[in-house]
């Protein structure tokens, strides 16, 4: 996963952001001081939050950025 992709959140993931659709924008990868090393700034339905990245193990791309 990198900064523009397309990626399709759990929909447990979806239901903790109260957001009607699953496809979120990679925006940034913001560091972190523990071992989890970093989180994900992402982009859905108007708004910016933070995800961890244990999204990547369930996330799926479905659009990949150039």
């Amino acid at each position: 996963m990198k900064v523009g992709d397309l990626v399709k959140i759990s929909s447990g993931a979806r239901h903790a952001r109260k957001l009607s659709s699953s496809i979120v924008m990679l925006v940034e990868k913001t560091p972190r001081t523990d071992w989890l090393e970093y989180d994900w700034l992402v982009f859905a339905e108007g708004r910016y939050f933070k995800m961890g990245r244990q999204m990547e193990d369930s996330g799926e791309v479905v659009s990949e950025s150039r």
